[in-house]
């Protein structure tokens, strides 16, 4: 017998758990980066949602592409986003309660991904038809709305259930960096096709394929999620009505302070920061001086930075997160200034990747802070007010395209990034916010 094989029998006598962590290190020693792909059920769950993370990103790119290049108004742009807003602010809490309660989770999530498939066939079929206006895509867009904020808690509060609370930080981070490469590839790939196809003053006929090809994504994620196994989850609260439930929800957001600073906070930091993705489509049109291609670029490019943000994130240790995440926003506020005050293309490029990294670590740890702070039986309903919170947003963004049209796309962004710079610079002065862990 070697030395080896005796020092490891000596051990499982003196202590059997610590000789089985001995003995599965060498064979689950994975990359702090990647730790929660260990679990292969977190694996099937992160490919199945790949597939929705990029029909997302293509459709950040083609929807505001479509109503930009049919109406030429920023005011357009800003409707779209307020008409799923206003459903959100209905269907929001009401998926929260609904992930609270159902058995599956993976179920609403599937559901929902058949209704957003749905959507983006027949505004390809409309377009093939020759028929789109700007009152099918905004039917589309409160549609979509009403899918996205009954799916968003379900599929927030999977990742938990998944892979528990120490892994939580590393997953979500995992999974931002899965939505950052779909942005990375996804949106060039489609201005490609639309530029490629003739797209661009005033011929909207490519943008069908573009459609085509997020119907097929929605269906994979659709069906991938049938591999995924989870347990079935018993609700404490099923027999309650609705109603109550989803009081319940509000009020253990009210009477727990760190919830709804953190709620509070991450509201602030989501409006300031996202004017800019609303504004980009006449950005780069009007500013940059480029067509839909250099649009689906752009949007791509910037994911390199937002790729590798999340996967610093997903390296970190769990200490810290506050001043991380207070990092991050200061670097988005201050790329956001600077965006706004180019008019080259390639410097805007840039600029944006710098953007997509700290977009990725607020947007990661936002996240992360909101579910490890929140007692198991209420995750749902938490992340159903952190998704309305973006309803209520999409809304109250509205008047930031009025402004652009009013007084340009890059001094709405630019007031933008600077309210986001004194948010930070005054959180940094929050011990409760800046020294969270």
């Amino acid at each position: 017998m070697t030395e080896r094989s005796s020092s490891k029998e000596e051990l499982l006598e003196l202590d059997p758990e610590a000789a089985a962590e001995a003995l599965e290190a060498p064979r689950a020693r994975w990359p702090q980066t990647f730790d929660a792909f260990r679990d292969r059920n977190f694996c099937w769950f992160f490919a199945a949602l790949f597939g929705n993370f990029a029909a997302m990103n293509m459709q950040m790119f083609i929807r505001g592409w479509l109503v930009y290049e049919i109406t030429g108004s920023y005011e357009k742009l800003g409707w779209m986003s307020a008409a799923g807003g206003i459903v959100g602010l209905v269907l929001a809490p009401l998926g929260g309660v609904v992930a609270d309660r159902v058995r599956q989770k993976k179920h609403v999530v599937q559901f929902c991904q058949g209704i957003n498939a749905s959507i983006t066939l027949t505004i390809a079929v409309l377009i093939a038809m020759g028929v789109l206006n700007f009152g099918h895509l905004l039917i589309a867009s409160i549609v979509q709305g009403m899918s996205m904020n009954a799916m968003m808690p379900s599929r927030q509060a999977l990742t938990a259930e998944i892979v528990g609370m120490e892994r939580l930080t590393n997953a979500i981070a995992l999974s931002t960096s899965g939505m950052n490469t779909a942005r990375l590839l996804v949106p060039g790939l489609a201005g490609f096709i639309v530029a490629a196809l003739g797209g661009g003053n005033g011929n909207i006929d490519p943008a069908q394929y573009v459609y085509y090809i997020m119907t097929i994504l929605y269906v994979i994620s659709m069906l991938g999620l049938i591999i995924v196994k989870i347990e079935d989850h018993e609700p404490e609260a099923s027999g309650e009505p609705i109603l109550e439930g989803l009081l319940q929800g509000f009020r253990y957001v009210f009477h727990t302070p760190i919830i709804r600073m953190l709620l509070g906070v991450n509201f602030l930091m989501v409006f300031f920061s996202m004017t800019y993705f609303l504004l980009l489509p006449g950005f780069v049109k009007d500013v940059l001086d480029a067509g839909p291609d250099r649009l689906g670029l752009i949007i791509s490019i910037s994911g390199i930075g937002s790729l590798v943000g999340s996967l610093l994130i997903a390296s970190m240790p769990d200490r810290n997160r506050g001043r991380v995440l207070l990092s991050s926003a200061l670097l988005l506020g201050l790329g956001l200034i600077f965006f706004a005050s180019s008019t080259n293309y390639w410097l805007s490029v840039v600029i944006l990747t710098v953007v997509g990294l700290g977009q990725s670590g607020r947007m990661s740890l936002s996240n992360v802070l909101l579910q490890a702070n929140v007692d198991n039986d209420y995750r749902g309903r938490v992340m159903s007010v952190y998704m309305l919170e973006f309803s209520i947003l999409a809304i109250s963004i509205y008047p930031i395209s009025l402004l652009a049209d009013k007084v340009g796309p890059q001094i709405a962004v630019g007031i933008s990034g600077a309210g986001l710079v004194v948010l930070v610079l005054a959180l940094f002065k929050v011990p409760a916010y800046r020294d969270l862990d």
